[in-house]
C-alpha cells in the first residue's frame, strides 16, 4: 500500500485519446527511486470508479494532473478525494495548473496545493515534508499554497538539466496494453516516448515556451533508444510515437538517436513533430533509414503575414519544401492548420484554404479546425484579455460553458479567441468552408471517423454524431451567405 496516489483526469467528452499520461508516469517512478512508492491511476483505462480507488489506496497525498480541457473533472475529482477524506493532501499540476495556480487556490477550495511547472523535485519534496515532515512549505520551489488567508508562490524550480538522471516513466505491464493507441496506416499497436522536454519558439497560441523558459532539456540517444528497446522487446509494440514539442529542434540528437537505432538493427515504424524550418532533406533521409515513415507539422496559415503574427517563424515556402521532400523519401504526412489567429482575415483564410487545395495531393491527413482555442499562459490569452473577449471577471476555476464552440467541433469548457474582423458569423463561414473541403477528400473522412470509433469503442459515437448535426445546420444556415467566397 503507497501513501501517494497519482490520479490522471479523464476528458468527459475527449476527441482523442489512448494516450500514458507520461508526465505523472516519470514522477511516479521518480518517487518510487527516492523511496517513496507512488501508485499511478490513469482514469482513462480505469475500471474502478473514484470512491473504489480511494478505498484500496487509502492515500495520506493525491497528486492530479489534469489539462485545460479535463480541468472540470479535476476540481471534480478533488472535491470527491476530499468528501471521502478531508486529512488526503490533493495537490495539482500540469500546464493548465502551472499558469492558474493563483485562480485555483482562490476558487478551488478542495485543492491545496499547486505545482509549478516541472514536477519531480517538487513531489518528492513535498512527499518528504507531508510525510516525514522535513522541509517546511516556504522551503520548496514551485510550489503555491494558501497560508493564514493568502496565497503563497514559491519561487520557480530550476529546469532539470539532464533528463538521464529520471528513470524510465512506470509503465504497469497490465495497465499499458489497455490503451488502444494505433499506428496510423500501420494498423499495429504503438506507444508514446518524449525524447526532450521544452520548446524556443514561442508561438501565440502555446504555452510550452513559457512552461520550460524557452530553454530545451535532452535525454541521451542510448536512453532513448533503451526506451524504445523495452518497449518493443519487453511490452510487444509495433510503433512508437514520439511525443517531444518538436523533435527536430537539434539536429545532431535525431542523427544520434537514428544512428542509435540503426547500429542495435532496431528499425520499428516510428512517426514525430517536426518543425519546417528545422529539417533538410538529408536528415529526413536519416530519419527514414531508421524507421521513421510519418511526420507531422504545424504550418497553421498559407499566409505568410498570419505566420509572423503567431510568431511562428516560418515561411509556406520553407512548409513546401518540406512536404516535396517528404513525399519523394516515402515519408507520410499529417499537418495542421488553424483558422481564427491574431489578426488574422478572411483573405487570409482564403489564402489557406488555397494552401490545402493546392497541396492536397501532398499531405496524407489534414490536423484543421477553425476557431483558436484560449490557453492559459498563451499571448492569445493575454490578447484577448486586452480587447475584451475575455472579460476582467473571467476564471479559469469558475463554471464556463460556451455551446456555440459545438459547431466548430470545439470544447465547450475551452474559449475561443474573437478578434476585430473575426468573430461568430466568420468563423461560422469558415467551418462552413472547412467542412465543404474536408467532405471532398472521401477517405481522410472515413479514416476520421473510424478513428473515432476506436477511441471511444462506440461509447462517444452520440457525440460524433451530434457534431455532424451541428455542422450539418451551418451549412444549410449559412451556405447562402458564404457561397462567394472564392478561391
Amino acid at each position: 500500500m503507497s501513501e501517494i496516489l497519482l490520479l490522471h483526469t479523464s476528458e468527459t467528452n475527449r476527441s482523442f485519446g489512448g494516450m500514458p499520461p507520461l508526465g505523472l508516469s516519470w514522477i511516479a517512478s521518480f518517487l518510487e527511486s527516492k523511496g517513496f512508492p507512488a501508485d499511478l491511476v490513469d482514469m482513462q483505462i480505469s475500471h474502478a470508479g473514484i470512491d473504489q480507488i480511494l478505498q484500496s489506496a487509502k492515500p495520506r497525498i493525491v497528486g492530479l494532473s489534469g489539462t485545460t480541457h479535463t480541468r472540470f473533472e479535476a476540481f471534480e475529482l478533488a472535491r470527491r478525494i476530499k468528501h471521502h477524506d478531508r486529512q488526503i493532501t490533493v495537490l495539482f499540476g500540469g500546464p493548465h495548473a502551472t499558469f492558474t495556480a493563483d485562480d485555483t487556490l482562490r476558487h478551488v477550495d478542495s485543492i491545496d496545493v499547486v505545482v509549478r511547472g516541472e514536477g519531480e523535485y517538487a513531489m518528492l519534496e513535498l512527499a518528504d515534508y507531508l510525510l516525514h515532515g522535513r522541509n517546511p512549505h516556504s522551503a520548496i520551489c514551485g510550489i503555491s499554497y494558501r497560508q493564514n488567508g493568502h496565497i503563497v508562490h514559491t519561487p520557480s524550480a530550476t529546469r532539470i538539466g539532464r533528463l538521464d538522471d529520471l528513470p524510465l516513466p512506470k509503465r504497469v505491464p497490465g495497465d499499458i496494453r489497455r490503451y488502444d493507441l494505433k499506428m496510423d496506416f500501420l494498423d499495429v499497436q504503438g506507444t508514446s516516448i518524449i525524447t526532450s522536454r521544452g520548446c524556443p519558439v514561442g508561438c501565440t497560441f502555446c504555452s510550452a515556451s513559457i512552461m520550460f523558459g524557452k530553454t530545451v532539456s535532452y535525454r541521451s540517444a542510448r536512453a532513448v533508444v533503451d526506451e524504445i528497446q523495452m518497449l518493443v522487446h519487453d511490452f510487444g509494440f509495433g510503433g512508437i510515437k514520439i511525443f517531444d514539442s518538436t523533435f527536430t529542434l537539434r539536429k545532431s540528437h535525431v542523427e544520434s538517436i537514428c544512428a542509435e537505432m540503426v547500429r542495435r538493427k532496431l528499425i520499428v515504424p516510428w512517426e514525430c513533430e517536426v518543425r519546417v524550418n528545422t529539417v533538410t532533406k538529408d536528415l529526413l533521409r536519416i530519419m527514414r533509414s531508421a524507421g521513421c515513415y510519418y511526420i507531422s507539422f504545424g504550418i497553421e496559415s498559407g499566409s505568410n503575414a498570419v505566420l509572423k503574427k503567431m510568431h511562428k517563424n516560418i515561411t509556406t515556402d520553407q512548409a513546401e519544401a518540406v512536404l516535396t521532400w517528404a513525399r519523394e523519401l516515402g515519408i507520410k504526412s499529417k499537418v495542421f492548420f488553424t483558422f481564427g489567429h491574431i489578426g488574422e482575415t478572411m483573405d487570409d483564410a482564403k489564402q489557406t484554404f488555397r494552401f490545402m487545395e493546392s497541396h492536397r495531393r501532398s499531405i496524407d491527413t489534414f490536423g484543421s479546425s477553425v476557431g483558436i482555442r484560449i490557453y492559459p499562459g498563451t499571448a492569445v490569452e493575454g490578447y484577448a484579455k486586452s480587447i475584451g473577449c475575455l472579460s476582467g471577471s473571467f476564471s479559469w476555476s469558475l463554471p464556463y460553458e460556451e455551446r456555440r464552440n459545438e459547431e466548430l467541433g470545439a470544447d465547450p469548457t475551452v474559449p475561443i479567441l474573437l478578434g476585430p474582423g473575426m468573430g461568430w458569423d466568420e468563423l461560422r463561414a469558415l467551418e462552413r468552408r472547412h467542412i465543404l473541403f474536408w467532405m471532398k477528400d472521401l477517405i481522410s473522412s472515413m479514416r476520421v471517423l473510424r478513428d473515432q470509433w476506436r477511441l471511444h469503442h462506440g461509447k462517444k459515437w452520440w457525440g460524433i454524431v451530434k457534431g455532424l448535426v451541428l455542422r450539418g445546420r451551418i451549412l444549410r444556415k449559412y451556405g447562402a451567405d458564404v457561397g462567394h467566397e472564392g478561391t
